[in-house]
């Protein structure tokens, strides 16, 4: 009796942990991007250099949009700082046009300290919602997933 008990407790924690990893591989980044944007972020590598961090955000196109090569792009701290990509990488299939986008900007310590939007086409995309820095040693990085960081 005990056994059978034993049993059916480890096959319901089983399920549960197989359905949270199901939930936190299959969440978006953010719930609602701004279909304004006609991107939605896949996911952020924030990679320690010295005192400074690159911050490389991975964007996916919408399905039938594509993104304007005119508009200016530029992630905005919470101060207000507007920062333009120090490199910008494009990757599509042909016939498709761009499918994916990576921007990638330079930031100070100050500038991670709060909240960033990254403004693009005609929307803004939530890049980074919480209020910490990331704990990097100099020439590590971090993957974010979402955008609570």
């Amino acid at each position: 009796m005990k056994r059978r008990i034993l049993r059916h407790s480890l096959l319901v924690c089983l399920l549960i942990s197989a359905a949270f990893a199901a939930w936190s591989c299959f969440r978006p980044y953010a719930w609602r991007p701004d279909p304004a944007a006609r991107c939605k972020v896949v996911e952020t590598l924030v990679t320690r250099d010295q005192s400074f961090f690159w911050v490389d955000v991975h964007l996916k196109v919408n399905p039938g949009m594509t993104h304007d090569l005119q508009k200016t792009v530029r992630l905005e701290t919470a101060t207000g700082a507007r920062h333009e990509p120090a490199d910008t990488a494009f990757a599509g299939n042909d016939g498709h046009g761009t499918t994916e986008i990576w921007f990638k900007f330079w930031l100070e310590p100050a500038d991670l300290a709060g909240p960033l939007t990254l403004h693009l086409n005609d929307g803004k995309l939530l890049i980074k919602n919480g209020n910490n820095v990331p704990e990097l040693a100099t020439s590590t990085y971090r993957n974010f997933n979402i955008n609570h960081w």
